[in-house]
């Protein structure tokens, strides 16, 4: 038995340590999408997880040549567990200029994605006529209202300076959100045959309406320090950008209805805490769905519309808004979570979600979508009818090894005992019922009303501290006496109940598993149950039917 414990553990560990290599990412990424000829650019490979080797960069020595290198390894604990990360940092120099894809790096059994280079040829001398200049350039040169454009300022400095300020480009002609695309990255070029040590900073800015937008002058002072002479404060000014912001563009009739959203790309995902295509009614399960846009702002992205098909509720939260900042641009995503709760047994379609988008780079309508999806819904564990000791008793029989004979005989004979005494139990109590006649019946059909209005009194109080848990529990205890077929969920009650009180129980749902804000008053749910059941006893006999108590007293 012990060898065979390890022998578990030791196959759960080699399970761990996949499980382990498999969670394991890379990544690769330059801190500039453009340079020019004569200019180095930095190549960065960063991996999460437990990662073996180090980078080949045969493929990419051909095309560019290798100036520097370092690395850096992280290891952490984050919520208990152990966190790795590996950083590869490069100082690249390219042989000539072009459109270039750098290739995927293999790192032990990983690789890393491509990364798309832009290399051009070196400005002509006429573009360095002073010491310091400041140059102003905006990708792509098609612009849209609401659109991303990034702005790139690169200062030159060829002699030395100090106490130095560097204003962003100014912004006229029109309203724009401006957003700083990271920290400044410095490098060296040069010009002319002269060297200049250069300070590129990026701005992804928004404009707001179409029509022509001034971007600049960008202003550079500082104390000037030149080789001969005196110290002196300088200013230096960039030149502008007009920028010709195009109108949103209608969307065709197939899309009728849609925002605008230009964007470079946009995805929808989604995520369940359990992947089974299988719910259970009453029992609620996590759904997650995700935009992900690169070139807009987290707020432009829209809510998504949730359909609601027959026997299922969605009840979504507040949505997670973030962005990550990129040498590209902006990188938006919206996350909304919802409790995903059945309503009755059978099976159901969650139908296809389309969110229509416009792309800056083809200039064409797209949609991004998710696929619809079946589940099978169970009926709930509650309803479910459990194995009787009969059933169960033949198969165990059946597996029971020669040497359990004697316990087995025992627990047949312990069987037929427990059998013969409930027989003599049954005979009894008929005895006991046709001895006291109609009175005992009488007595056990008075117990099920009373037990009701008891759990009823009870919802009312849950009502009248507006507890909504406890609402719920006691809800559902009394749908069992109520009804029956016993709702085993707040919707499938709703759906047995009138209104107002099928309203008011679907509102209670809604703040449970929804995103509701405030707190729950329980006065409405109680008024409606209370009209419910006075609508349900129309004066029994005599009018001794017992009232429905009142909820404040």
């Amino acid at each position: 038995m012990v060898k065979r414990w390890l022998a578990v553990a030791f196959v759960a560990a080699l399970g761990a340590s996949a499980s382990a290599a498999q969670q394991a990412t890379i990544d690769a990424s330059v801190d500039r999408p453009a340079i020019h000829d004569n200019e180095s650019f930095t190549y960065t490979i960063r991996a999460e997880g437990s990662v073996r080797g180090e980078p080949e960069l045969g493929s990419i020595k051909q095309q560019f040549d290798v100036l520097a290198s370092s690395s850096e390894k992280r290891i952490g604990i984050i919520n208990g567990r152990t966190s790795e990360v590996t950083t590869w940092t490069y100082e690249l120099m390219p042989k000539n200029a072009g459109e270039f894809t750098l290739p995927q790096v293999r790192v032990g059994a990983l690789q890393t994605n491509t990364v798309a280079l832009r290399v051009t040829p070196p400005p002509s001398a006429s573009a360095a006529p002073a010491d310091v200049f400041i140059e102003l350039e905006a990708q792509p040169s098609t612009v849209y209202v609401q659109s991303q454009v990034v702005v790139t300022l690169r200062l030159f400095v060829g002699v030395s300076t100090g106490r130095a300020t560097l204003t962003p480009p100014e912004i006229a002609g029109g309203e724009a959100i401006v957003e700083k695309l990271g920290e400044d990255t410095n490098y060296s070029t040069e010009r002319a045959g002269r060297a200049f040590t250069v300070r590129e900073r990026r701005y992804a800015i928004f404009p707001q309406q179409a029509g022509t937008l001034a971007v600049g002058p960008a202003t550079f002072e500082a104390m000037v320090i030149p080789d001969r002479g005196f110290s002196r404060v300088s200013r230096f000014r960039s030149s502008t950008l007009e920028l010709a912001v195009q109108p949103a563009v209608p969307p065709p009739a197939s899309m009728a209805g849609a925002a605008w959203l230009p964007a470079q790309r946009i995805k929808l995902s989604e995520r369940w805490n359990d992947d089974s295509a299988e719910l259970t009614v009453g029992i609620p399960r996590t759904r997650q769905v995700t935009i992900e846009a690169d070139g807009l702002l987290e707020t432009q992205l829209p809510e998504i519309a949730l359909p609601q098909p027959a026997g299922l509720r969605q009840y979504a939260d507040q949505p997670d808004l973030s962005h990550e900042l990129t040498p590209l641009g902006i990188k938006s995503k919206r996350t909304v979570g919802m409790a995903v709760i059945a309503q009755t047994p059978g099976s159901i379609t969650l139908p296809r979600l389309a969110l229509p988008w416009w792309n800056v780079k083809t200039q064409a309508w797209e949609v991004a979508e998710l696929p619809e999806r079946t589940f099978k819904i169970a009926p709930s564990a509650e309803a479910t009818t459990p194995v009787t000791q009969q059933e169960g008793a033949p198969a165990a029989a059946t597996a029971a090894p020669r040497s359990a004979f004697w316990p087995l005989v025992s627990a047949v004979l312990a069987l037929g005992w427990l059998a013969t005494a409930l027989a003599w139990w049954r005979s009894a109590a008929a005895r006991g019922a046709r001895a006291h006649g109609p009175r005992a019946s009488a007595q056990v059909a008075a117990e099920r009303p009373a037990n009701g209005r008891k759990l009823l009194r009870d919802v009312q109080a849950a009502c009248a501290a507006s507890d909504a848990d406890a609402a719920r529990r006691t809800l559902l205890a009394w749908a069992e006496i109520r009804f029956a077929n016993a709702p085993r969920s707040l919707g499938a009650l709703a759906s047995e109940l009138t209104e107002p009180a099928a309203r008011e129980v679907l509102a209670l749902e809604a703040l449970i598993y929804g995103a509701t804000p405030g707190g729950w008053d329980g006065r409405a749910l109680a008024a409606a149950l209370a009209e419910l059941e006075t609508a349900r006893r129309p004066g029994a006999a005599g009018g001794k039917d017992e009232p429905l108590l009142p909820l404040y007293r």
